[in-house]
């Protein structure tokens, strides 16, 4: 049975990607950001809680993944924090947190799980259309931004026959990101989009499953957008 570490599993993204890599034979270690409860183990699911904004946390999660001898055939990782704002609007705390967790604490994490990695191991980190086209938060396009920089760099670190790749999306439909927005500016976003629709969690889901395939093994440290044509480049 293969294994998959899902960062940021209870999100509406990470609950329609657990859910087709369970269908398909994975063993799920997905991780969760909650201080109010525990999530209780789901078939061949186990969640662990994660704070990628914290070390000791980090350290801990390793730890378990380490003690358990846990390989790692796949990773996908859609944790992200959202600031929503424009540069006026952050404080010092709000731009360290935006960027530790989705860049800095994603790379410690990284960093210390390499011996889990094999020569068949398929990493993807959630980027986005923000990262390609610059978006009203520039904190966020930044630190996404960063991560399509690290994919490109880290890639010779990792075990001959690995890969690791980015996606980047445009909007999710009932995602927290457009859900967050007003009607004009999803009429914005929409009217830039040919097919006039968001991108569909599902459809979304399914590609994350079939780039952790072996037939896209030559795709490896590049990133793949999907938009609608809402950016090209």
């Amino acid at each position: 049975m293969k294994n998959l570490i899902l960062l940021g599993g209870t999100s509406s993204l990470g609950n329609s990607v657990y859910k087709i890599f369970m269908q398909n034979g994975y063993k799920i270690y997905a991780t969760y950001f909650s201080n109010n409860k525990n999530i209780e183990p789901l078939g061949n699911i186990k969640f662990h809680h994660l704070d990628l904004n914290d070390n000791s946390s980090i350290a801990n999660f390793c730890e378990f993944l380490f003690k358990n001898n846990i390989k790692i055939d796949a990773m996908v990782s859609l944790a992200g924090n959202i600031g929503g704002k424009n540069l006026t609007g952050y404080c010092d705390n709000d731009i360290d947190l935006v960027f530790k967790v989705n860049f800095i604490g994603q790379v410690k994490l990284i960093k210390k799980i390499l011996p889990l990695l094999t020569d068949q191991s398929r990493l993807i980190f959630l980027s986005s259309i923000a990262a390609q086209k610059g978006s009203f938060d520039p904190i966020y396009a930044a630190s996404k931004g960063a991560l399509l920089s690290f994919v490109k760099s880290v890639l010779r670190s990792l075990p001959a026959g690995s890969t690791i790749n980015a996606i980047a999306p445009g909007p999710i439909n009932n995602s927290t990101m457009t859900n967050a927005m007003n009607d004009e500016v999803k009429k914005i976003h929409l009217s830039a989009i040919h097919s006039r629709e968001f991108l569909d969690i599902n459809d979304l889901s399914k590609i994350i499953f079939d780039i952790c395939q072996d037939h896209w093994r030559h795709l490896n440290g590049s990133c793949i957008d999907i938009n609608g044509g809402e950016y090209l480049r």
